[in-house]
């Protein structure tokens, strides 16, 4: 299944980026800002992928002598 993709900001020597933009325009409408506002290179990075660890444990728990009461 894909995923949409997004955006994040990285300013040079800052912090991880935490905010998801949904589009390349108000990502870097942010990092002109940041770089404006910082005097720093202003990074605009894209996703390329994602890994995800899914499990799914199913267990018996049914009556042992099967006496149901439906």
């Amino acid at each position: 299944m894909k995923q949409a993709g997004f955006y994040m900001i990285y300013v040079e020597g800052g912090n991880s980026p935490t905010y998801k933009h949904d589009s390349f325009e108000s990502a870097s409408k942010e990092a002109y800002r940041l770089a404006g506002t910082t005097g720093k290179e202003v990074f605009i990075l894209s996703t390329v992928a994602s890994c995800k660890k899914e499990i799914i444990i199913i267990g018996a728990c049914k009556p042992e002598d099967n006496d149901l009461p439906f």
